[in-house]
C-alpha cells in the first residue's frame, strides 16, 4: 500500500482521426501545424455541429443540460464530477460511469466508478475541461468538443499560446457536475462524519483524532494494546465509502469483490509495532523487512489488542491524498478498514 505517483483525474488523449471534408470554396492549407490543427477542427465542427461556436479559449459546447444548484466560480478550487470522454469518431476513450464502461466493454470490477474530484487549476486539469465547466451549475451536464491544443495541463495566458504549443489530441467530453467546494478538507470531514454515523453507527466519541474514527467489532482477549516492538498478525479488508473493496488479505473476500489475483498470497500479514505509529511496518512473513503504510491504517493497527477486531475510517490526509492509488482509489478519498488481530 505504498503511495503511488500522482495520476491523472481525467483521461483525455486520443489519436486525431483523419477524415475527408468537402468545402464550398478552395482554401490554401497552411504548412504551419498549429494552423492545420485549427483548420481541421473548424472544418469538423462545420460538418458535424454547424450551430456550435467557439467559447472562451476555444471549446465548442454541443449539448448543455443546465443544473439547478450553485454556479461554479473561480473560487471553487475542487469540482466533483462524473465524465465520459470520446474521440471525434464517437468511440469511448474513458469514463467514470459504470454502465458506460460496461457498454464500452472496458469494465473492470477492480476499478472505481463514480464521481471524482478534479482541481480547478490548469496545471492539474486539462485547460479545455475547465473551460467547458465555466458557467455550469451543480446538477448540470455539458458536452463539449475540446480541440487538441486545449487538451493539455498547461497554464498559458492566451488561446494563441495554447495553439502554438498544441500538445494534445482532439476529444469530446461529457461532464456532470455533482458538487463543488472551496475547502476540500471540510468536504471530506463532513462526508466522513455522515458516513460513520449512518453506516457504521459511530458517534463523535469514536473519533480518536481529526478525521479518524475507530470502533470495536469484536472484543479483545486482553484490554492492553500490543507493546512497542511487538510482532503480531493481522487480517484486513480495505473499502471505499461506497462499499467497494480495494484490498484484502482474505481470499474469499477478494473473489467476491472481483479483485482476486493469482500472483498474490492471501494470508494474515505480520505487523511490527513501533513507538511512533507512523513507523509501524507490515510484511508478508516474520523474516521479511516490513514496509510502512498509510498513516490511517498504521494508526488503526496501533490500537489493536489481542484477537480484537475493529473498523476504522479516516480522511485522505491519513490515506492517499490527492494521488489516490491506481484505478481503485480516487483522489481525496476517505477509506474504511476492518482490522483483526489473529494467531500466526
Amino acid at each position: 500500500m505504498n503511495i503511488l505517483s500522482l495520476r491523472k483525474t481525467i483521461i483525455l488523449g486520443v489519436a486525431a482521426a483523419s477524415m475527408a471534408l468537402a468545402t464550398s470554396c478552395a482554401k490554401e492549407v497552411s504548412t504551419d501545424t498549429s494552423n492545420m490543427a485549427r483548420e481541421f477542427i473548424e472544418a469538423w465542427i462545420k460538418v458535424n455541429h454547424p450551430e456550435a461556436k467557439a467559447q472562451g479559449l476555444g471549446v465548442y459546447i454541443i449539448d448543455d443540460k443546465p443544473g439547478s444548484g450553485q454556479l461554479v466560480t473561480e473560487d471553487d478550487m475542487y469540482l466533483y464530477t462524473e465524465f465520459t470522454t470520446f474521440d471525434i469518431d464517437g468511440n469511448i476513450t474513458g469514463t467514470t460511469v459504470e454502465k458506460t464502461s460496461q457498454q464500452a466493454g472496458s469494465f473492470n470490477k477492480a476499478n472505481y466508478y463514480g464521481p471524482k474530484m478534479i482541481i480547478n487549476l490548469r496545471d492539474y486539469t486539462e485547460a479545455g475541461v475547465l473551460e467547458m465547466i465555466k458557467g455550469m451549475r451543480v446538477g448540470g451536464t455539458r458536452t463539449a468538443v475540446i480541440p487538441s491544443w486545449l487538451n493539455v495541463k498547461k497554464d498559458y495566458d492566451s488561446a494563441e499560446k495554447y495553439l502554438k504549443a498544441n500538445g494534445g489530441s482532439n476529444a469530446i467530453c461529457t461532464v456532470t457536475l455533482k458538487g463543488k467546494t472551496t475547502d476540500i478538507v471540510k468536504w471530506e470531514l463532513d462526508t466522513l462524519a455522515r458516513f460513520v454515523s449512518e453506516k457504521l453507527r459511530m458517534s463523535p466519541s469514536d473519533s480518536l483524532m481529526r478525521g479518524f474514527y475507530l470502533k470495536t467489532l469484536k472484543e479483545p482477549d486482553d484490554t492492553s494494546t500490543y507493546g512497542t516492538d511487538s510482532l503480531f498478525c493481522v487480517n484486513y479488508t480495505g473499502r471505499l465509502l461506497n462499499g467497494k473493496v480495494f484490498d484484502t488479505t482474505i481470499e474469499d473476500t477478494a473473489k467476491v469483490y472481483g479483485i482476486w489475483s493469482s500472483s498474490k498470497t492471501y494470508a494474515p500479514v505480520y505487523i511490527q509495532k513501533a513507538n511512533d505509529y507512523k513507523e509501524t511496518t507490515m510484511a508478508a512473513d516474520e523474516t521479511s523487512t516490513g514496509d510502512k503504510s498509510i498513516d490511517g491504517f498504521s494508526l488503526g493497527l496501533s490500537k489493536l489488542r489481542q484477537h480484537e477486531k475493529v473498523v476504522c475510517a479516516f480522511y485522505s490526509i491519513l490515506g492517499y491524498g490527492y494521488s489516490g492509488q491506481g484505478n481503485s482509489i480516487p483522489s481525496f478519498c476517505p477509506l474504511v478498514f476492518e482490522l483483526e488481530a489473529v494467531d500466526k
